[in-house]
């Protein structure tokens, strides 16, 4: 374990931006009665000594409030509170994201309903979490941290293996099922065989969550660097393959992974749905609830495409979109 501590310790003195924050809340915490944990992803790809997404997860046993307000003062950004659950939302211009939360215990009345919560301790928290290298949390404490592991998680970060923590996790969040298939394309690692036949029973239950939440899902799969790994995934494996609508991202192989990784969102997203009918086309638009200046984005490129489906003599340089964009379409079409 200290050999653990040690690399977290490591990362953490060399990156000045976590320095900062975990120096303010260990000065927070000596005049204050609370406890602050790290928690999430960023615990799992320190270890992994993966390339690191900033987004930080803290979870808070005491007065959430006060220490949220407080941090974003000192931090001078943005607070946002989260509908519905004892939740904060810092936002940090051009470095990362901070969400606070209160450590809490989760109940599903039905499969694929919000949760009700409860307020309760780290070790309850943890327990309601996906999967095992999602659940382990480093206490913020005055002069040290210290790693909390009920579920051995570190284990299975070590033995690359993806594992839920109780039978009705695919049942309780279905999407899940989308978090499952992204981590083991992302990381390189295996489910247990005990998750892979709970995976396949629960994929029934994916019909119990809203379309506006199964389509997200699919909007943070386009931004994962090996998305033609997770799409091959779904795509060769009969059971998975109804987990996706039909035709989502069918023309992958005729995309740079240069273009790809440069384009925007809205760019990623046309793209991934370039092949849908109109009726699908606009089903899916509708549902993920885009601003009106992006869906007059998704309209402007749906105009070239119509252009360059019925037009010979096309002026490429009159149109409002880069070359590679141009290009991307053209074999796409």
């Amino acid at each position: 374990m200290n050999k653990i501590l040690n690399k977290i310790n490591i990362f953490i003195q060399s990156h000045q931006d976590l320095k900062i924050i975990i120096d303010h809340c260990r000065e927070y915490k000596s005049k204050n009665d609370l406890k602050i944990y790290i928690v999430g992803g960023i615990v799992r790809d320190i270890l992994l000594e993966k390339k690191i997404n900033f987004d930080l997860d803290l979870v808070i046993e005491g007065d959430i409030d006060k220490f949220s307000k407080n941090l974003s003062k000192i931090l001078n950004s943005k607070l946002q509170e989260v509908h519905g659950f004892p939740n904060f939302k810092l936002l940090l211009k051009e470095k990362f994201e901070i969400d606070i939360a209160h450590s809490r215990k989760e109940q599903y009345i039905t499969s694929g309903s919000l949760p009700k919560w409860t307020k309760t301790s780290i070790y309850e928290d943890l327990y309601r979490r996906d999967f095992t290298i999602n659940a382990i949390a480093l206490e913020i404490k005055l002069n040290k941290l210290d790693i909390i592991d009920p579920l051995n998680g570190i284990k299975d970060i070590n033995n690359k293996i993806i594992r839920i923590l109780h039978q009705d996790s695919f049942k309780d969040d279905p999407t899940r099922i989308y978090r499952a298939i992204k981590y083991k394309s992302r990381l390189g690692f295996k489910f247990d065989n005990e998750t892979k036949m709970n995976l396949y029973d629960s994929i029934k239950h994916i019909q119990n969550i809203s379309t506006y939440r199964k389509n997200n899902e699919l909007l943070k799969l386009l931004n994962e660097p090996n998305l033609n790994i997770i799409l091959e995934t779904i795509y060769s494996d009969k059971k998975l393959k109804n987990i996706i609508p039909n035709l989502f991202m069918n023309k992958i192989h005729f995309i740079s992974k240069e273009f790809w990784g440069s384009s925007s969102q809205i760019e990623k997203l046309f793209f991934s749905i370039i092949s849908f009918s109109d009726k699908a086309r606009e089903e899916f638009l509708r549902s993920v609830n885009l601003s009106k200046i992006n869906m007059k984005k998704i309209s402007y490129y749906l105009e070239i495409k119509h252009l360059i489906e019925t037009e010979n003599n096309i002026k490429i340089e009159e149109l409002k979109a880069s070359k590679d964009f141009i290009s991307t379409l053209y074999h796409c079409l």
